[in-house]
């Protein structure tokens, strides 16, 4: 667990993913830092702090730093990082331990810390369309699925047939779907956003839009009612860009 606290600062290289065309795998690593009651301002100072320290002695990733911004316990950090494969995160791992980075976090970090929540997910390559994105969103918008029993593969299966759907009417430029490995059984689609009111710009809705594609509205109606009944929850969020950290280049 505490190899996990310090893990929370490997966080987040920039979703553009250099590695999405040649990887087999792509995993992308979440961290969701609780401050403790009143301790918001010095959590975001403390981590922002840790993350120069890093940067100041060899830190090869880049990091995003998210907050949500709707809901109850807004107060929260999403530290994203994608992408990278098993192998790269062994590698990440051992330069931690190299550079004994659980020292600094534990002692300038951890004090403001309620709770650490720690996700791996695999990056569902063919049935996303990220590799065009090359900037840090200034917003994430986050739909969390929570995965029936015994739902899981009918669930791939429409996936890919959403997202062809999605891919044939044009329907948004960038997303990625992945699946949530260890835990509860999740399924996540995050799409980038500029602006907020960027919200508005797929109204009146995918069910709408796809019902014209098809030339048949009930056929549209159930085929998202049989994609619904995959789940037995899901959530939204819109996560706000707090820092988009760069490693230095060399020269």
């Amino acid at each position: 667990m505490l190899r996990q606290c310090v893990l929370v600062v490997v966080l987040l290289a920039g979703l553009y993913c250099s590695p999405w065309a040649r990887a087999d795998v792509m995993l992308m690593d979440t961290y969701i830092v609780t401050p403790l009651p009143g301790q918001r301002g010095p959590l975001e100072q403390a981590i922002n702090d840790h993350i120069n320290h890093r940067l100041a002695n060899g830190e090869t990733r880049g990091w995003q730093i998210y907050t949500p911004t709707l809901g109850q316990n807004i107060g929260r950090f999403l530290l994203f990082h994608c992408c990278l494969n098993w192998e790269e995160l062994e590698r990440y791992q051992n330069w931690e331990l190299e550079q004994e980075t659980m020292s600094h976090w534990m002692t300038f970090v951890e004090p403001f810390v309620q709770q650490l929540d720690h996700f791996i997910s695999e990056v569902d390559i063919d049935n996303s369309n990220w590799e065009s994105y090359s900037l840090a969103s200034p917003f994430l918008n986050v739909t969390e699925l929570h995965i029936r029993a015994g739902h899981r593969e009918q669930a791939m299966e429409d996936v890919s047939a959403i997202s062809n759907y999605v891919k044939a009417m044009n329907w948004l430029p960038n997303w990625m779907w992945s699946w949530q490995l260890g835990g509860d059984p999740v399924l996540n689609l995050v799409i980038p956003q500029e602006r907020i009111s960027d919200m508005s710009a797929r109204l009146p809705g995918f069910e709408h839009a796809l019902g014209e594609h098809l030339g048949d509205k009930a056929k549209a109606s159930a085929l998202l009612e049989n994609w619904n009944g995959h789940f037995e929850d899901s959530s939204f969020q819109l996560f706000r860009l707090l820092r988009n950290a760069e490693p230095k280049q060399e020269d």
